[in-house]
């Protein structure tokens, strides 16, 4: 290799490296992700007005040329997770039509993908290693482990009926997976394996969202007749003081200035809102599916 050439590559590395932290650095501190049918936006929430969303981003499945064609035209249809990862620079995409997916925010490459029956949600935990819930479904009703280094064949699957929501404890290294009526928390073993340490019954049936609510690494959780709060310190659910509850509520976060996020079904399992409490707002998406919609945490 010669030393022009050296630089060059050097040259090239280091501006694609400013580049995504550009990016990073330019997206709003207050932005939220919006995900259903086959895309996910990214909305400035200070800059948008009265109910129109100011959108700032956008993937949408169909238009990604590095998918299959089936995953682009069919799995990837209706979007109903969406998750900034690694300090925003990356986002993590389920889809109940049967993905998932890692794709680079900059570039909008799509680094993983691999099918997951009924997927409902993921999470990167350390390692390079990925986990899915998938939903109910023949193949379904289960945890799925995957590396991302190996798509398409899972490390580990553990039984769980109507599997919703996926989680990573960093402080206490915990999975925690949300199930029909179960709450569960795993442990890495043997460098990718999981074994379940605890569970708890939820305080209902249907569970579906399941979302950290602070560094002490507590959980909002909701199930078909309402919201949750579950303290890692006491292990008991508790409603969630001064918030609207409501049933099957579909997503439910909240940011570091205690206004929340959340979605409610309109039309079977979709709505064409995003609603915020504390103070209230909502906003109108009314050409699109919308499933969930999460605070975007760019870690800066």
């Amino acid at each position: 290799m010669t030393r022009n050439f050296r630089r060059l590559v050097f040259a090239f590395f280091l501006s694609a490296a400013s580049l995504a932290n550009a990016l990073s650095q330019s997206i709003p501190p207050k932005s939220f992700l919006v995900c259903g049918d086959s895309k996910v936006l990214l909305v400035d929430y200070s800059k948008s007005k009265d109910s129109i969303p100011e959108i700032i981003w956008s993937w949408d499945a169909r238009q990604a040329t590095d998918l299959p064609e089936l995953y682009r035209t069919k799995l990837f249809n209706t979007m109903d997770d969406c998750k900034a990862v690694r300090g925003g620079k990356q986002l993590l995409v389920s889809s109940s039509g049967g993905a998932v997916a890692l794709v680079d925010m900059q570039d909008k490459k799509v680094l993983f993908h691999t099918t997951v029956p009924n997927a409902h949600s993921i999470e990167l935990l350390p390692g390079d290693l990925l986990a899915a819930a998938a939903s109910v479904q023949p193949a379904g009703n289960k945890l799925m482990l995957f590396s991302l280094k190996q798509p398409d064949k899972p490390l580990f699957t553990d039984s769980l009926y109507s599997a919703h929501g996926v989680v990573w404890n960093v402080k206490r290294q915990s999975l925690f997976a949300l199930g029909y009526d179960v709450l569960r928390e795993y442990k890495i073993v043997a460098g990718n394996s999981l074994q379940m340490v605890a569970k708890w019954t939820i305080p209902g049936i249907g569970g579906h969202e399941l979302q950290p609510v602070n560094t002490a690494g507590d959980l909002f959780v909701t199930e078909h007749h309402g919201s949750w709060l579950f303290s890692l310190a006491t292990q008991q659910f508790t409603k969630i003081q001064g918030f609207p509850d409501a049933e099957n509520i579909k997503s439910l976060g909240r940011d570091a200035s205690g206004q929340y996020i959340y979605t409610i079904p309109e039309e079977s399992w979709w709505t064409f809102h995003v609603k915020f409490h504390e103070p209230a707002r909502t906003f109108a998406f009314p050409d699109m599916h919308v499933y969930k919609a999460r605070w975007f945490d760019n870690g800066l």
